[in-house]
């Protein structure tokens, strides 16, 4: 989910990973400035750790780093994605174009979080906001009673549906961004926006960037 330009003095914009799971309505969320793979994939293993299992089935709305195209003859899912999937051992399910009673809750979810956790919300980076979040799903979201289902999704999750996850594979697996990048006459790469600078012999090369959360290496 979008939320725009909201982290003071960073022209970024803030986008909310949610995750629901279906019967009980217990949520995990974290903010990002990024939308690409490797943030999607370092996200996904935040959730499955935090929800201590693994569903048989996840289902996605189609964004690009699940699904690449989608119609209806045919579901064209992200190779990157799908191998990750089978690493941690889980069904991927696209929903349909437009079917928002498809996505098993995750539409109430980020609206949830829309009406009462983001209005009036101050913070002064990405680390203050997500720390916040963290709170506010802990201590407010999971511990409600939720207005569909009359229970509390953490009470729920824990008695009646944690039981039934897998648990999650310890095998390692990249989730890094990887992409390859020019560089520039003034020996430099671009990379998410930024700029780096690399070795001066490197002018004129292809070199690849893989980066995590914290670091980027050339």
């Amino acid at each position: 989910a979008d939320f725009g330009f909201a982290l003071p003095g960073c022209p970024r914009r803030v986008s909310a990973f949610v995750m629901v799971a279906c019967h009980s309505r217990y949520l995990y969320i974290e903010f990002t400035v990024s939308q690409a793979m490797g943030t999607f994939l370092r996200c996904m293993e935040r959730g499955l750790a935090f929800f201590k299992g693994v569903a048989h089935a996840d289902i996605f709305d189609n964004l690009k780093t699940v699904v690449l195209s989608h119609t209806p003859q045919a579901t064209v899912f992200n190779p990157r994605f799908l191998e990750y999937a089978r690493g941690r051992g889980f069904a991927v399910v696209a929903c349909n174009v437009r079917k928002a009673h498809e996505k098993g809750g995750v539409e109430r979810g980020i609206g949830f979080v829309r009406v009462r956790f983001w209005p009036g919300r101050r913070f002064v980076d990405l680390v203050d906001l997500n720390a916040q979040a963290a709170r506010w799903r802990d201590d407010i979201a999971n511990h409600r009673v939720h207005d569909d289902t009359g229970k509390v999704p953490a009470l729920v999750f824990e008695h009646e549906e944690r039981p039934r996850l897998k648990p999650v594979p310890t095998t390692p697996f990249d989730v890094d961004d990887v992409e390859s990048a020019g560089v520039t006459k003034s020996f430099r790469v671009t990379f998410d926006r930024n700029r780096y600078s690399v070795p001066w012999r490197l002018v004129g090369q292809t070199v690849l960037v893989r980066a995590t959360d914290e670091t980027v290496a050339i």
